[in-house]
Parts: C-alpha cells; sequence; structure tokens
C-alpha cells in the first residue's frame, strides 16, 4: 500500500498533516486528517447547524 503525506498542512494554524493510502490499483484506500491541537470550539458548535458553521467559525479563528 503505498502512501502519500502531506505535512504540515499551511492553510491551517497550528499544526496538521494528511495521510492518504493508495490501494494497488492506486485508488485511495483510506485518508487520515490529523489535527493535535484542541481549539475547543467543537463543544459550543453541538446542536448548531451545519449552515451555520461558516460565519460561526469564520469570526473565531479566521481559518
Amino acid at each position: 500500500m503505498k502512501r502519500i503525506t502531506i505535512d504540515p498542512i499551511t492553510r491551517l494554524e497550528g499544526h496538521g498533516k494528511i495521510e492518504i493510502f493508495l490501494n494497488e490499483e492506486g485508488n485511495v484506500a483510506n485518508t487520515y486528517f490529523q489535527v493535535p491541537e484542541l481549539r475547543g470550539f467543537e463543544q459550543f458548535s453541538v446542536g448548531r447547524l451545519a449552515e451555520d458553521m461558516p460565519v460561526v467559525m469564520n469570526r473565531i479563528c479566521g481559518v
């Protein structure tokens, strides 16, 4: 299985990494997005509509 790693992710505050695993045919078998920092935004996002999140998060962190 072939692995493609994008590290660091440059459009993200803090550290982040993407790992893509390809099968023998070259198709994506699995993908992982890793961000080790906990910013805590998830807690006050619970119960909100997904459509509201771009506006809310943009005002918090600008990413």
